[in-house]
């Protein structure tokens, strides 16, 4: 099988620790670009925070971003998918979350939106760029609409949390953690997987032909989706037992050694079994 798209994680898999694109890791996304191969770059960020790879690999690819919600071109800006909340489901997730105490965070388009200001509200807002906006509810986005939300959480109240968001929203929303700290909500009509699919139907890639690599529990719709899905060595075990492989961890060049193996066809690239 000849690949024809790589769809990549950022933090945790593109990423390592020190959130540094390592020289192996770029040299092999290069590589597998210069072969042909389709890269799409898929986070839970606008693409205002995306600054970094556009920079460091340079064309109009397709990103997915805010975990799903949104795929678009980095520069011609061409929207191939997007999917907001409902504003009802928005409206309620917001307050529940400044009622709970947990600092809320709100995207409408590239415009962030926060409950209140502390630490970690600042540091979030220096990896994406965005100016702050303060808001006590939802009711600035109606108008907009709202792409996502995060709650900023403890990591041990994650599972629980959860729990409770399936058992009151349903199917109308998809809730899931994109770092053991960060719970994300989208629509449940958004995710990584059918933003891949909506850019493999624009660029006439067949999900056979695809290759994801993730670590997170909001990667699992595009791991599942690709021909080819990749657990990354520091991904949960629930992750990597659902995936047909697992590379090595964000800080031992994993997303390369996939690259190398499945794409450049380099047989002597570090794995795990």
């Amino acid at each position: 099988m000849r690949y024809k798209l790589l769809a990549v994680d950022m933090d945790g898999t593109l990423f390592n620790d020190a959130s540094e694109i390592t020289r192996r890791t770029r040299d092999a996304v290069l590589a597998a670009m210069g072969a042909g191969v389709l890269f799409v770059p898929s986070t839970g960020r606008p693409m205002g925070g995306m600054r970094q790879i556009r920079a460091t690999f340079p064309g109009d690819m397709p990103y997915i971003l805010f975990n799903g919600a949104m795929a678009m071109t980095g520069e011609t800006g061409k929207v191939l998918f997007s999917r907001g909340l409902e504003y009802a489901c928005a409206e309620a997730v917001y307050a529940q979350g400044a009622r709970r105490g947990y600092p809320v965070i709100a995207w409408a388009g590239e415009r962030l939106y926060v409950s209140r200001e502390c630490e970690e509200i600042t540091i979030y807002q220096r990896v994406t760029g965005a100016e702050v906006n303060l808001s006590d509810s939802a009711l600035p986005m109606r108008e907009s609409g709202v792409t996502k939300i995060i709650w900023i959480i403890p990591p041990e109240e994650a599972e629980r949390l959860q729990a409770e968001i399936a058992a009151q929203f349903g199917d109308r929303i998809n809730c899931h953690t994109s770092q053991p700290h960060l719970l994300e909500f989208v629509d449940a009509g958004a995710s990584k997987g059918l933003a891949l699919a909506a850019i493999g139907a624009a660029y006439g890639i067949a999900r056979e032909e695809m290759v994801a690599v993730g670590d997170g529990w909001n990667d699992l719709s595009m791991l599942e989706y690709a021909g080819l899905g990749v657990a990354m060595g520091n991904a949960p075990a629930g992750i990597k037992a659902l995936c047909q492989y697992t590379t090595l961890t964000n800080d031992q060049d994993g997303a390369a050694a996939v690259i190398e193996k499945f794409i450049l066809g380099e047989e002597s690239a570090a794995w795990l079994p």
